[in-house]
């Protein structure tokens, strides 16, 4: 008798070491982003509409981070002639510095086309509003 209770003592410390945490489950967001410009943000040409995104990485939040509602971030991002992300910097904050910081690095690599005005390529100013959206809520306790 004392194998058997050895043996499903043992499978019982198996099982509770291979489970998931409740709170790494709960915390891969969705995150949407949007991009555009407002009047002004380029203020020696008209920008009607941003220039599109041709490589983008995601904004992947570490294992620890919980959200427990949508948060958003919004950064203003200064391109160079030839659509790469020069600067970034927050516009608003989300309130959390993870989440920030995370979109922060995540804009830092992507590239846009160029911003052409009269055939010739510009510097130019895009905003970029990225949404972090908890996909399952934790359990209580």
């Amino acid at each position: 008798m004392p194998r058997l209770n050895t043996a499903l003592a043992l499978n019982l410390v198996l099982m509770l070491l291979s489970a998931t945490p409740a709170m790494a489950m709960a915390t891969d967001p969705q995150v949407s982003t949007e991009v555009f410009v407002e009047r002004g943000d380029n203020p020696t040409f008209t920008l009607l509409q941003a220039p599109a995104v041709v490589y983008s990485t995601a904004a992947a939040l570490s294992p620890d981070t919980f959200l427990q509602a949508p948060m958003g971030v919004l950064l203003v991002a200064q391109l160079d002639e030839l659509g790469q992300v020069s600067n970034v910097g927050v516009a608003r904050s989300s309130g959390m510095r993870e989440i920030d910081r995370t979109a922060l690095a995540a804009v830092d690599q992507w590239r846009f086309e160029p911003v052409v005005v009269g055939g010739v390529a510009r510097p130019a100013r895009v905003r970029v509003r990225m949404t972090f959206v908890p996909t399952a809520k934790a359990p209580p306790g």
